[in-house]
């Protein structure tokens, strides 16, 4: 709706150039607010005051002017010049009723369009590291990204929704050893757990699986014995609950892409 205002805006002050209500040639760029309080009506302009300068006029007598051209629009109920030249615009309410009867008849097409036509855009968000939950800030980042991917649907566009998968890297090497640590206190082998690594209840989750799946297969293990089988098995399970996660408040994916298999692929 503040396009619309702002094209009726402009659209005046053409007319008012045409027909000599307004003398500078040059229009300046329209600033369109909602207004904060319903008194002042539906969307506010500082139009009047940025022509000043040109028209030589106080902005409060050309806010006079324009607002009686605004008020012959057929969607506006009324204008009301305020302070120094703001100028309030009230639009009408069967306006407004005839804008909900048009969401509620349209619904899902309602706003859409074909600008993207053709065009194919990828989208990728969340992209939290296989080594842990999604926190506050990830969800945040899910629904900004979800929400920027509907609205280019919406527009017409190809959209690819990616999860990038960084699963490569020594941050892939400490979880696997902070399993490995966890699974071998299930074990009775009492260690201290180095500073470093993840210590989330998460992670003891995941040596108990390891344990009922694996028994006591990496008990005398050496680091290059089992880091790489762990990698895969903690992020699995991690990558597992983060998207069940996502898909609880509707965040779907169209493609997960690993860092490694990229790196194996030569890409």
């Amino acid at each position: 709706m503040r396009a619309r205002v702002s094209e009726i805006i402009n659209s005046t002050l053409e007319r008012a150039l045409a027909d000599g209500v307004l003398t500078s040639p040059e229009l300046p760029c329209i600033i369109v607010d909602r207004s904060k309080r319903v008194e002042f009506g539906d969307y506010a302009t500082n139009v009047a005051m940025l022509l000043a300068k040109g028209e030589k006029r106080p902005p409060r007598e050309i806010a006079e002017a324009i607002s009686k051209l605004i008020e012959a629009d057929s969607v506006v109920e009324k204008c009301e010049v305020a302070g120094p030249g703001f100028i309030n615009i009230f639009l009408k309410n069967s306006y407004w009723t005839e804008l909900l009867t048009e969401i509620l008849t349209k619904e899902g097409a309602f706003g859409r369009s074909d600008i993207g036509k053709g065009k194919k855009v990828q989208v990728e968000f969340v992209s939290a590291n296989p080594t842990g939950p999604l926190h506050i800030g990830h969800g945040r980042g899910a629904v900004v990204g979800d929400v920027l991917a509907n609205i280019l649907l919406a527009a017409g566009y190809s959209v690819n929704k990616e999860y990038y998968i960084n699963d490569v890297g020594n941050q892939m090497n400490i979880l696997a050893n902070s399993v490995h640590h966890r699974y071998m206190e299930l074990l009775g082998t009492k260690s201290d757990f180095p500073d470093n690594h993840y210590k989330g209840d998460y992670i003891k989750d995941i040596a108990r699986e390891l344990l009922t799946k694996s028994g006591e297969k990496y008990r005398d293990a050496e680091p290059e014995d089992y880091v790489e089988e762990l990698k895969v098995f903690a992020s699995g399970r991690i990558l597992d609950n983060i998207k069940s996660d996502l898909a609880a408040f509707g965040v779907e994916f169209d493609t997960w892409k690993s860092e490694g298999s990229l790196l194996k692929a030569g890409l």
